[in-house]
């Protein structure tokens, strides 16, 4: 009899076991090592030591240690000879707006979704030095913004038959008052906003490497 081969998709699907580090938790911490690897704070042969453990940690806490000795990562900040503008905004009613790639946004961001759709990624964002603020509104609507691993973001929000979503992944350390960080004001009425950390798109094409590796 010829064994039975599990289909991988179904595989992929299959709830986590409680206890081990999530999917989106390994791509996480791989991302980190890349980035480290990228500013020169491991070499080489640390950072494929560390990736060869991502796949066997058996806990968060055995995954954070592979990058709780390493130096906090900074975000980027823009250049001072480009200042960014003092207000801008990102509307969609009836449709969608999006942001995404190398953008240099606004002190002050206010999007506004009202049956809509609004996407603001700040992966590859050049954010100025100081507090980026962003004002976000969802009527009917979604607003999704996302984050870079590293980038420190505070949120404050509320829903009204809504949900405001806090999936930011906050980096450990104390930050410089001068540091580039993010701050989110959320309202959700009938709608939805959520803010997650996701690596790059580089950093994501690195990751998916890894999982085929390891098939």
């Amino acid at each position: 009899m010829q064994p039975v081969k599990e289909d991988q998709d179904a595989i992929s699907q299959r709830p986590p076991v409680p206890g081990l580090p999530t999917s989106d938790q390994r791509d996480r911490v791989t991302a980190e090592l890349c980035e480290h690897f990228a500013v020169g704070h491991i070499g080489l042969d640390v950072l494929e030591q560390r990736l060869a453990v991502v796949d066997e940690a058996r806990s968060l806490a055995e995954l954070e240690t592979l990058v709780g000795d390493l130096p906090v990562l900074a975000a980027v900040a823009a250049p001072v000879a480009e200042l960014p503008a003092e207000r801008g905004w990102a509307l969609a009613v009836l449709g969608g707006r999006s942001r995404k790639g190398e953008w240099r946004p606004p002190r002050q961001l206010n999007a506004v979704a009202v049956m809509g759709g609004v996407e603001l990624d700040f992966r590859d964002a050049l954010l100025a030095e100081g507090a980026t603020r962003v004002t976000a509104v969802a009527v009917m609507g979604g607003i999704k913004i996302l984050v870079p691993p590293g980038l420190p973001v505070t949120v404050r929000g509320m829903g009204i038959m809504g949900a405001v979503e806090d999936h930011v992944e906050q980096p450990g350390g104390s930050r410089a008052s001068e540091a580039p960080h993010l701050v989110v004001t959320a309202l959700a009425c009938m709608g939805g906003v959520e803010i997650k950390t996701r690596a790059s798109k580089r950093i994501e094409e690195l990751a998916t490497k890894r999982k085929e590796l390891r098939r």
